[in-house]
């Protein structure tokens, strides 16, 4: 039998590494399997868009589900969460909010069924992780500068992290500003920057769902998506391979 250098194992290591890496952040599904026939999300970004043709496309620029399902408040200490839109038959009764990433009931709303384009509320995280909402102290508080979105409909709750789902169904994509003017609600025209993600939100269970995500549209600034370790067992693989070469090693000499 041929043997393999350790360069070789190494590389293939690598290779394996990256490939279970890719695997775990693959990519969501997008609106391209959207049965409805009421504005598409891509209508939403063109229409605050300046000059109606938004640089992103809403079935392919979605970051990868599990890159969306956790969040932090970045440096500024204050997160702006503004409503771009809502469609959704139950607009009147669905609310939106923020759940503690190590405790989903632990949450916090920031919209009622009464918001509407361009309402718009501040959110932050102390040290001790008690949360303020529009700079008023709210007497919870979360486990640390990590939590998830929520969408809270007759039709249950539905969480950024798919995993809480009950139907294990992606109900909200995110997507990442690329610089485009916008203009949401009745508020003055802006950049669309790399800290601030537009989340769209499905509010009906993946069995009955037109897969439009247009039911609540919302865009958060001054935060950062949690990023995807490599996986633990591509690590302990490695390492695993590195041991049968130095065994093989001290065999030969």
């Amino acid at each position: 039998m041929r043997k393999l250098s350790k360069t070789k194992i190494l590389t293939a290591v690598c290779i394996l590494g990256s490939g279970l890496a890719a695997g775990n952040a693959s990519a969501a599904i997008c609106d391209s399997a959207s049965t409805s026939t009421e504005t598409s999300l891509q209508d939403v970004f063109n229409g605050i868009t300046t000059g109606g043709s938004s640089s992103v496309t809403a079935n392919t620029d979605c970051l990868a589900d599990s890159n969306d399902s956790n969040w932090s408040v970045s440096g500024t200490g204050l997160s702006g969460t503004t409503m771009i839109i809502e469609i959704a038959g139950q607009a009147s009764s669905n609310t939106f909010g923020i759940y503690d990433s190590t405790n989903s009931s632990i949450s916090i709303q920031l919209f009622d069924g009464a918001a509407s384009a361009g309402s718009q509320v501040v959110m932050s995280i102390k040290n001790d992780g008690s949360v303020e909402i529009n700079l008023t102290a709210t007497g919870t508080v979360f486990a640390g500068n990590s939590f998830g979105y929520y969408m809270d409909t007759i039709n249950g709750t539905f969480y950024s992290d798919t995993s809480l789902n009950g139907d294990l169904f992606d109900h909200m994509l995110a997507y990442q500003g690329t610089g485009d003017e916008i203009t949401v609600g009745n508020n003055a025209p802006g950049k669309w920057s790399a800290n601030e993600y537009i989340l769209a939100w499905e509010d009906l269970p993946e069995g009955i769902s037109d897969k439009d995500y247009n039911d609540m549209v919302l865009i958060v600034e001054s935060v950062n998506p949690a990023v995807v370790p490599v996986p633990a067992a591509v690590w302990l693989f490695g390492s695993g391979l590195l041991g049968l070469v130095g065994v093989a090693r001290r065999k030969k000499a």
